[in-house]
Formats: C-alpha cells, sequence, structure tokens
C-alpha cells in the first residue's frame, strides 16, 4: 500500500501501487487492515465498508496509470443484474 489512511472529504482512503505503473484508489472505507508500506496479496481483505446512506455501502474505486485516470471496466467482472 503506497497511502493508507484519512484523506480530505473521501474519509478512509487506500492507494495500492499494482504493476506497470498502474495503482488503485479505493474510499468508503470504516475501517483499514492495509497499511502505508505493507505489501498486499491477491484477495487480501485491506479494510471494512462504511455504512452509507439508508445502510447501503458505497465503494469507490479509480483505476490510474502513470498518475492518469484509466476506465476500470476491462480490469472487472461481467456486472450483475439489478447492481449499482
Amino acid at each position: 500500500a503506497v497511502f493508507s489512511g484519512p484523506f480530505r472529504s473521501y474519509g478512509l482512503l487506500l492507494i495500492v501501487e499494482c504493476s506497470d505503473g498502474h495503482h488503485v484508489v479505493l474510499a468508503g472505507l470504516g475501517r483499514l487492515d492495509a497499511t502505508t508500506g505493507a505489501r498486499l496479496l491477491a484477495g487480501e481483505p485491506v479494510g471494512v465498508m462504511a455504512e452509507g446512506e439508508g445502510g447501503r455501502a458505497r465503494l469507490y474505486l479509480e483505476l490510474r496509470r502513470e498518475g492518469r485516470p484509466v476506465d476500470p471496466q476491462p480490469w472487472l467482472g461481467p456486472a450483475r443484474p439489478g447492481a449499482g
């Protein structure tokens, strides 16, 4: 993890450095289990979602490459009907 902690209006924020200049940014967490400088394994839990409006948690996900936003859709599985 490159960064783990509170950040501006995002609340708890986690930035993970992947390969080839990619970074994953996650926000919407109520608890962080990953610390700055920690090496993370694929599938390893990194935190717990915060309870959002109406009891629904919301995750903010951003994929960046060399500092620029990238569409994360190709990295994600197919959308589930009714998700969102």
